[in-house]
C-alpha cells in the first residue's frame, strides 16, 4: 500500500554515484601528492663534459679559449651569471653585450682591483648589472660562467687576451643542471648577499654530481668549504703517480703530502711557473729530495692549477695551491673522477709542457 503516493525506488547507479565521487576525489588527491613528490625528486639534467686548452704556439685546439667561450655564450637564451677575476677581451665583452641586447639576463661579478677596467665599464654603460667584491680581504678569483642554469664554464682561464693567446690554461664546460645549481648558489652569495668569507653557506646543493657517462664531480668553494682535506685525501690515495701543473704552489701541507708520497715510492712529477719560484714555493723543497719537478720557462704564464692522479682523477678550477686560495680568496675547485678521456686530455697537456 502506498497511500496514494508512489515512491520511486533508488536505482543501483544512484547508490553508486557517492562512492564513485569519493573514489575519484581520493585518486585525485593521490595524483597530486604523487606529482608533488615526483617533482621534488626529479634529478636535474646530467649531460657531458668537455675540456679545452689554450692555443699556444699553434697547439691543442682549433680555436682559442676566447673564441670557444664566445660560441658557448651565444647559446644563452635566458641567463648568464659570470664571476670574472679580470675581463680584458673585446670578443667576450661583445658576446655578453649581444646576449644582453637579445633579452638574456646578464650579471657579472668581478674583483674590485679590476672593476675600473675598460671592458667592465663598457658593460655598465650598456646597462648590464656588474658588482665587485669592494674591500674584501681576499681576491674574487673565480673565472666561471653559468649559462641558462644548465651549463658551467670554469678553469684557470681569465677572460683576457693574454690569458687566451699567450698563457697555458685549461677550461671545462659541463652540461649539468645540478653542477650549475652549485655555481649559481656561489654566484648569488657574492652578487646578492655580499658574502665572500666563511659566513657563506658551506652546503652546496649537489656536493657530488654524477653525469650520464658515469663521470663523478665533487664541487668545493673556498673559503666557506674545507678544501684542504679533500685535496689531501686525493693525494694520499695515489697508488701509481701524481702529476701537477701549478702556477702557484706554496701550501706547506700539500707540498709535504706530495713529498711523503714520493718517499713512499709514488711517481710524483710537477711543473711550476717561473714567476712563482718564490721564497715560499714548494719547488725547492721538492727539488732537494730528488723529485722530478721543473720550472716552465716558455713565454707566457704556465697558469694551470691541476693535479692528475693515477689515470683516475683530475683536480682543476681557479684554485692555486696556496693558503690564500684556501682561507681568503673566493675560489672554486673541482675533483673529477671516472672519466678516462678527460684524464688522457690532461695527461697530454702535462706531457706537452714537461
Amino acid at each position: 500500500m502506498n497511500n496514494g503516493h508512489e515512491t520511486k525506488p533508488k536505482s543501483r547507479n544512484a547508490k553508486f554515484i557517492p562512492f564513485f565521487l569519493i573514489l575519484l576525489f581520493a585518486v585525485s588527491i593521490g595524483l597530486v601528492i604523487r606529482h608533488y613528490y615526483t617533482k621534488q625528486q626529479v634529478i636535474p639534467h646530467q649531460g657531458g663534459l668537455e675540456v679545452y686548452f689554450s692555443k699556444v704556439n699553434g697547439t691543442n685546439s682549433d680555436s682559442s679559449l676566447e673564441q670557444i667561450l664566445v660560441l658557448k655564450l651565444a647559446m644563452a637564451s635566458e641567463k648568464i651569471d659570470a664571476a670574472l677575476y679580470h675581463l680584458d677581451s673585446k670578443q667576450v665583452t661583445d658576446a655578453l653585450i649581444k646576449a644582453h641586447n637579445k633579452g638574456v639576463n646578464v650579471q657579472v661579478m668581478t674583483e674590485n682591483d679590476n672593476a675600473e677596467k675598460p671592458d667592465i665599464q663598457r658593460l655598465l654603460r650598456e646597462g648590464i648589472s656588474v658588482r665587485d667584491d669592494e674591500d674584501n680581504d681576499g681576491y674574487m678569483h673565480h673565472k666561471f660562467f653559468v649559462v641558462d642554469r644548465r651549463y658551467v664554464w670554469t678553469g684557470s682561464y681569465n677572460t683576457t687576451i693574454k690569458s687566451a693567446h699567450e698563457d697555458d690554461n685549461n677550461v671545462v664546460w659541463i652540461d649539468s643542471e645540478a653542477l650549475a645549481a652549485n655555481f649559481t648558489q656561489e654566484f648569488r652569495e657574492m652578487f646578492e648577499l655580499r658574502q665572500f668569507d666563511k659566513s657563506a653557506n658551506p652546503h652546496n646543493p649537489y656536493p657530488q654530481v654524477t653525469l650520464n657517462d658515469g663521470t663523478l664531480i665533487s664541487t668545493y668553494f673556498s673559503p666557506e668549504n674545507d678544501t684542504i682535506s679533500p685535496l689531501l685525501n686525493e693525494i694520499n690515495s695515489a697508488e701509481k703517480f701524481i702529476y701537477f701543473m701549478a702556477f702557484s704552489f706554496t701550501h706547506d701541507k700539500l707540498g709535504e703530502a706530495m713529498r711523503e708520497c714520493y718517499n713512499s715510492g709514488i711517481n710524483v712529477q710537477g711543473i711550476f711557473d717561473e714567476f712563482q719560484n718564490v721564497k715560499y714555493s714548494e719547488y725547492e723543497p721538492m727539488k732537494e729530495i730528488g723529485m722530478n719537478v721543473k720550472i716552465d720557462e716558455t713565454s707566457g704564464k704556465m697558469h694551470h692549477k691541476v693535479i692528475i692522479i693515477d689515470e683516475e682523477t683530475v683536480i682543476t678550477g681557479s684554485y692555486n695551491f696556496s693558503r690564500n686560495a684556501e682561507m681568503r680568496n673566493s675560489e672554486n675547485l673541482l675533483i673529477i673522477k671516472h672519466n678516462k678521456d678527460i684524464v688522457s686530455a690532461y695527461l697530454n697537456e702535462f706531457n706537452r709542457l714537461k
